[in-house]
């Protein structure tokens, strides 16, 4: 008998060497070439092997998980509440990034780089330490002025009541044109290494009379700042306040076309008692070229 199985184990692993697997990767042993366990020799049933490289039946079904991820996506998003645009998204308007997007509708205007310096200046009511040490704070701005329409349609380029407030009101013998827009970019400080965040303002055109013959013409405008820290030590005794600061220069025709490529001053406004009398005053904080912005991209290769 021992010869007998021996033999029949022979066989039976001869077999499984040569059949190898199905293309389903089972493999199946038939009865017939197996030792039965029992004592009468019974024939087993076939028994199927899973070889653990088969995982066909075991992957989930991912298009419908993924269809199921994207309706829950979908549900969530239009739960939101659609967003409300803020004073402070509106205020954005006044800046030169929304130029750069306008399309070729866009009202038309004439920009201008002030190349600024501020320090302390000669005959200024700023603070006593404020500049003393002689430190200055050198950089640029790109500002846009808002052209009126020609066309009759609606003029955009008018100012709301909130930029007609901060104008100065300095011009009380002489003419003055409505008060207009202004963008600007953010102001570039130690050659683009720092920045001074810049959220536009307005313009006018103030026209001296004298004799009944015209004279020069004055463009006054402002920019809305963020300003510098003061004393954090990166400008030393020197600061830009935060507020509204003030450029005033000469123009020819009556347009801010044409500004004039002298000097002018940049003030701000605080309250002291130079004049005599607690009052808002003007005071000096600096200087600044305007240079038409053409010119000075192809100047300063930005």
């Amino acid at each position: 008998m021992q010869m007998i199985f021996r033999s029949k184990a022979i066989v039976a692993i001869l077999l499984l060497a040569t059949r190898g697997y199905n293309s389903h990767g089972f493999m199946t042993i038939p009865a017939t070439i197996l030792p039965s366990s029992s004592s009468n020799n019974a024939p087993l049933s076939p028994h199927p092997l899973r070889m653990a490289s088969d995982n066909n039946d075991l992957k989930p079904d991912v298009g419908k998980e993924v269809r199921e991820l994207l309706a829950k996506a979908k549900a969530i998003r239009d739960s939101l509440p659609e967003e409300v645009q803020t004073p402070s998204t509106i205020s954005s308007a006044n800046t030169l990034e929304t130029i750069n997007e306008a399309d070729s509708d866009a009202p038309p205007s004439v920009g201008y780089r002030l190349k600024f310096d501020i320090g302390r200046e000669d005959g200024t009511w700023m603070d006593p330490m404020w500049g003393r040490s002689g430190k200055r704070i050198e950089g640029s701005i790109d500002i846009v002025f808002q052209l009126p329409l020609q066309n009759g349609e609606e003029d955009t380029s008018l100012a709301d009541q909130d930029i007609r407030d901060k104008m100065v009101k300095d011009n009380l013998s002489g003419k003055s044109t409505v008060a207009r827009i202004l963008q600007s970019s953010n102001a570039r400080l130690r050659g683009g290494f720092d920045k001074m965040i810049c959220k536009g303002g307005g313009y006018r055109i103030d026209v001296g009379k004298d004799n009944n013959r015209s004279s020069s013409s004055t463009t006054r405008f402002f920019i809305d700042v963020d300003g510098t820290k003061e004393g954090d030590g990166a400008y030393g005794d020197i600061f830009i306040p935060k507020g509204c600061i003030y450029f005033s220069l000469p123009c020819f025709g009556n347009s801010v076309k044409q500004l004039s490529s002298k000097e002018g001053i940049i003030t701000v406004r605080q309250f002291g008692w130079h004049t005599g009398w607690r009052r808002e005053e003007s005071r000096i904080i600096g200087v600044f070229r305007a240079v038409p912005l053409e010119q000075a991209k192809k100047r300063d290769r930005y």
